[in-house]
């Protein structure tokens, strides 16, 4: 795998290019697991130089410190690469002159509003998840970028009031029981809403494993905590059981999963599309071993026709129908090995909406890892 030119010196949004580093973190750990050392330790090396350019703000769009709300967000990059004859660069040249910051609903849309404090959870998220790795692997690094690190994790998941720097808990609604992933740009009438459950409850995933690497056993509580509140909220509110549902009316139900979950509405739409394989493979990605936790064999099972059905134009060419074949491996292996030998290299291509976010190798290595049925 080779980071995409762009993403090396972080000339790309904090989302997408946390996705890359997870994507990398995870094959790091499958090496390991596979004792394939040398691998693992160049990918760690990688990641680790990666990674800190993103904790160090020496990303071409970096992240920066706001004083009015409390957080960290993105500058913004205006992208250039002189049609393929430059390096890729951010012609804004960084702070002060910040894009992402600036007024107006261009502006709140950049970085998929990471300026206006959306998605945050998501965004950073996966750039914890790939810190945990480097640190699991490094522990001086880990040592290193201690504070730094934290500093993401108080972003998303601050407990202290006494902390001026940060809010507590941005993202989660202790009342409701699950996060909240809409920005401060403009109020809905429906209220707060948050699309993708299984991109929070990495991130609480994430913050716990930070805990773990940096030996923090404070961050690894909270993380377990706001994972098991995120997952619980998951199995009610967004994985249906079809014409059998405890929370939601059957006639909603009967979709077996809900997009976009409001204060005071459910939609069956994501915000990119309402596409059957849309509302499925948002409500599933990234596939890591927390997927063990969420994904129940039961909802899984009676969602995978409808999201392989799908699946087709678009959902292949973005490389969502991997994530087809990691569903599918959760109700029949079998049929799993099948969809993955029939897959391109294509849809693993770091230049794909999805495909950027997973690898070859962890598809295969979740379907294998998968318990077969007796």
């Amino acid at each position: 795998f080779k980071m995409p030119e762009n993403y090396q010196s972080g000339a790309g949004d904090p989302y997408n290019a946390g996705k890359l580093l997870s994507r990398m973190a995870r094959i790091a750990l499958i090496a390991d697991e596979l004792n394939l050392t040398k691998e693992r330790d160049d990918f760690i090396a990688k990641l680790a130089n990666y990674t800190s350019l993103w904790l160090l703000g020496k990303t071409e769009n970096r992240l920066v410190y706001d004083k009015n709300w409390g957080g960290i967000v993105s500058c913004g990059c205006q992208y250039d690469d002189c049609f393929g004859k430059c390096k890729p660069h951010c012609d804004n040249g960084g702070p002060p002159e910040c894009p992402s910051l600036a007024e107006g609903s261009f502006a709140a849309g950049m970085d998929f509003g990471n300026g206006y404090y959306n998605d945050h959870h998501f965004h950073y998220g996966y750039i914890l998840y790939a810190a945990a790795v480097v640190a699991k692997f490094v522990p001086s690094w880990g040592e290193k970028y201690y504070e730094l690190i934290l500093l993401l994790v108080r972003d998303v998941a601050n407990p202290s009031p006494k902390d001026s720097h940060f809010p507590q808990f941005r993202h989660m609604d202790f009342y409701a029981g699950h996060s909240w992933a809409g920005g401060v740009f403009q109020p809905y009438l429906n209220g707060r809403n948050q699309e993708s459950v299984s991109e929070a409850t990495n991130c609480w995933y994430a913050v716990a494993l930070v805990g773990d690497a940096l030996r923090d056993q404070r961050v690894k509580d909270i993380g377990l905590t706001l994972l098991g509140m995120e997952v619980h909220a998951a199995h009610n509110y967004w994985q249906l059981r079809r014409h059998d549902s405890d929370t939601l009316p059957n006639k909603f139900a009967s979709n077996g999963v809900s997009g976009i979950l409001w204060s005071n509405l459910i939609q069956y739409q994501t915000w990119f599309g309402g596409t059957d394989w849309e509302l499925n493979g948002i409500q599933m990605l990234p596939f890591t071993p927390i997927s063990e936790y969420l994904l129940p064999h039961d909802w899984v099972e009676g969602q995978i026709q409808t999201f392989k059905d799908s699946c087709t134009g678009q959902c292949v060419e973005d490389g969502w129908i991997s994530l087809v074949c990691m569903a599918q491996a959760v109700v029949d292996v079998e049929a799993a090995w099948k969809c993955a030998q029939g897959l391109d290299d294509d849809v693993y291509s770091p230049y794909t909406a999805e495909g950027n976010g997973n690898s070859k190798s962890n598809l295969l290595y979740w379907i294998a890892t998968r318990p077969r049925s007796t």
